[in-house]
């Protein structure tokens, strides 16, 4: 068996490796056993992107057959090197993004492995299914799938189907399977930080990086909303039908860019679906039913969304719309009698001003449901042009270590000088330590949660403790209404919910509430059980019998 790969210098590229096939709305079919057929396996060229709607970035070709990954490796090193191996899943809301997105290439994998030569790694990127590729559940779909009682969260299913792949593959391109880190931003920073929480994901990866995800609940949804929505993407297609298999027919027959223009900017979320994705990651998390011996890095940005230096005159009235795109009609308003939005001003010298009071609620959203660490990426400029502005994505040049896409992208001019190359080349080194060994050094103190304190990590100070001076009770109050929202009360084809909820004072109990699957197939229970300590902030424990 020959492949063809592109051979460096220093390192190696393997790309277009297909690692399942799909087909629409199906769980992927595993490749990790297939053997190439004899002759010679093309590797020189990136493999097409999933399909999406178009957003400005560079996307090579589109396909629906688009499940590949990328593999970068030294030039020296063979089944029994057994390096660290790192595994990219891009960002783009689970919507949009690619392994192979951008010009120049952003997640080239080849500078990271310029810049570990003395610990050498191997570097993975992977593609996965998007937006409504990815969404659709449906009980047509269930049904149609005998050993997969679910629907949905196909994206996930292509992520766990990657990671499936590198562990019985890997180690005949020098890694090691029994040492991997996932690594992700924003989108892809959630996912690493879910795939605890699924079913099968156990032993596949060994520590996580989480860049700027969004962790709220606002991005998780439950069954009864997934059916609701999908539902009405079946009417909107005209391919409502009695006959199940006829619904499927003409969904399938729908084309690509009839789909993704149907679908829009999103609507469906993660599916928390009880089997396969069985619980809210960051409770899971707090109750022990996570997946357990993972090293872990969480974080954001200082300045996720800098809503001053786009918009610094921003008035009330785009101030509130502003919001409402991000944090969803329910629950906009609270944050807007909150933070008495209604009378702020788009007087740049007013200390009522707008773009200032959004850019505080903005960082507490990102900062409430992290609480880790914040590291400081620009250099100094003045307030307005943005001092200290790191934004959201603008780690991933740094990161990645791509200087000429760091300059390309960047909206307020910073430049790749020495003390940026100096302090990529210490963000990668740690990246390279958090997957040799669980820690990224011996000065990154571990998070005690029961202090206020994160870790900043800057070009000028490498690392300071900060106290946690954002107000996070609004939004705390806001996840655990949305989680009774969606788990504590209704009604649906799938699941009959019942519960019992006792008043006393300001404080209410649900004693129980349980999900019972009615599908013949895959029968199972979640119960769900809330309380409150004495802080009055709402728990919920989660107990699943399959």
């Amino acid at each position: 068996m020959l492949i063809k790969m592109i051979n460096f210098n220093l390192n190696v590229r393997f790309h277009r490796i297909q690692y399942v096939t799909v087909h629409r709305w199906q769980p992927p079919i595993d490749l990790a056993f297939k053997l190439f057929s004899n002759g010679s396996f093309e590797a020189t060229s990136f493999g097409p992107c999933c399909p999406q709607p178009d957003t400005g970035i560079y996307i090579p070709t589109q396909d629906e057959q688009c499940l590949y990954l990328n593999i970068f490796t030294p030039k020296h090193k063979s089944n029994q090197s057994l390096l660290p191996v790192l595994v990219w899943i891009h960002g783009g809301g689970l919507m949009t993004g690619c392994s192979s997105q951008s010009i120049p290439l952003l997640y080239n994998g080849t500078n990271i492995i310029r810049n570990s030569l003395e610990q050498p790694v191997i570097i993975v990127t992977i593609n996965y299914r998007l937006g409504i590729f990815a969404d659709m559940y449906l009980v047509e779909l269930i049904k149609e799938n005998s050993h997969w009682p679910t629907a949905g969260n196909y994206n996930y299913l292509d992520m766990l189907s990657a990671l499936h792949w590198i562990n019985i593959n890997i180690r005949d391109y020098g890694g090691n399977p029994n040492n991997v880190l996932l690594f992700g931003e924003s989108s892809g920073g959630k996912a690493v930080v879910d795939i605890g929480a699924l079913k099968g994901s156990s032993n596949l990866y060994h520590h996580i990086i989480s860049q700027s995800a969004g962790l709220t609940s606002s991005y998780y949804s439950n069954i009864s909303s997934a059916l609701q929505i999908s539902n009405k993407i079946v009417e909107q297609l005209n391919c409502t039908n009695p006959k199940s298999e006829l619904i499927l027919q003409c969904l399938r027959n729908t084309s690509i860019n009839d789909l993704i223009m149907i679908y829009g900017d999103g609507r469906l979320q993660s599916v928390i679906d009880g089997y396969f994705f069985s619980y809210y990651p960051l409770l899971a998390i707090q109750h022990g039913k996570y997946n357990r011996n993972i090293n872990m890095i969480i974080g954001t940005n200082k300045y996720e969304l800098p809503v001053c230096l786009v918009f610094p005159d921003m008035d009330s009235e785009f101030a509130i719309l502003n919001l409402t795109e991000i944090l969803g009609q329910n629950r906009v308003s609270t944050v807007i009698n909150y933070y008495q939005l209604n009378n702020c001003s788009s007087n740049i010298n007013d200390t009522n001003r707008c773009c200032d009071k959004t850019n505080l609620i903005l960082d507490t959203l990102f900062g409430c449901s992290i609480r880790h660490y914040n590291p400081g990426i620009c250099p100094k400029l003045s307030k307005e042009e943005g001092s200290g502005v790191c934004f959201h994505t603008a780690e991933l040049p740094l990161v990645f270590g791509t200087e000429s896409y760091y300059s390309s992208m960047n909206p307020i001019n910073c430049t790749w000088d020495d003390q940026t190359r100096i302090y990529s080349n210490k963000i990668i080194s740690y990246w390279i330590n958090m997957a040799k060994k669980g820690e990224p050094s011996k000065q990154w103190q571990k998070y005690d949660s029961s202090t206020s304190k994160y870790l900043q990590f800057t070009p000028y100070h490498e690392f300071s403790m900060k106290s946690w001076d954002h107000d996070c009770s609004i939004f705390d109050q806001i996840e655990q209404d949305d989680l009774y929202e969606m788990f504590g009360a209704g009604v649906d084809n799938l699941h009959l919910t019942t519960g019992t909820v006792l008043e006393a004072g300001n404080d209410r109990l649900i004693e129980t509430s349980s999900y019972q699957h009615s599908l013949d197939k895959g029968n199972y229970q979640v119960i769900w059980t809330r309380t409150t300590e004495e802080n009055n902030e709402w728990q919920l424990d989660i107990d699943i019998f399959n």
